[in-house]
């Protein structure tokens, strides 16, 4: 156990033995969980779409699984294009 400061910013350094036991080096991608009344940091290992993939699945219809993601994506951007264009 290790106590870091947060600082003006709300950052935290974490200890340099622990970043490179995990392997983290700059531009590294963690987790960040609330548990048991805490936060619980995990590197990202893979793609961030890898280690998430399932967590959205509860507010996903479940008409759209199995689409590509490019093609939420375009249907996305074209959704937001619109509602941008409504309101100017």
């Amino acid at each position: 156990m290790r106590i870091v400061t947060v600082s003006s910013k709300n950052q935290i350094t974490l200890p340099k033995r622990d970043l490179e036991d995990l392997k983290i080096k700059p531009s590294s991608k963690l987790i960040v969980e609330k548990h048991k009344g805490g936060l619980m940091l995990k590197p990202v290992i893979g793609s961030v779409i890898d280690e998430l993939g399932g967590s959205l699945r509860p507010y996903v219809d479940p008409k759209k699984l199995g689409i590509p993601f490019k093609k939420v994506m375009d249907e996305t951007m074209r959704i937001v294009a619109k509602e941008l264009a409504e309101k100017h």
